[in-house]
């Protein structure tokens, strides 16, 4: 099973360095899947596919992740765990 890293996102736009340090430590517990969740987070799946070590990207784009809501990215992850040993994000004031 690999790992789930839960990139932050800015709108449409990847946090690299957040996403990239996260990852870092991620890719020593395994293979590193990441997830971008946002209203419009495709441009932010193609700058999370380019980061070294990603083994792919999930992009969960609907406006009903627009407002930044904690409730329905956690339905979100919590529909997708059961396929990871690991859930990881960045740990910053945005996540």
């Amino acid at each position: 099973m690999g790992v789930l890293l839960i990139a932050e996102v800015n709108g449409s736009e990847l946090s690299v360095d957040s996403t990239a340090k996260a990852l870092t430590a991620a890719r020593q517990l395994g293979d590193v899947t990441v997830l971008c969740v946002g209203a419009g987070c495709s441009d932010a799946a193609e700058a999370a596919a380019k980061l070294d070590g990603v083994s792919s990207v999930l992009c969960a784009q609907d406006e009903a992740y627009g407002h930044d809501l904690a409730e329905p990215v956690a339905a979100l992850i919590v529909s997708l765990s059961s396929n990871y040993s690991h859930i990881v994000a960045p740990s910053t004031s945005a996540s």
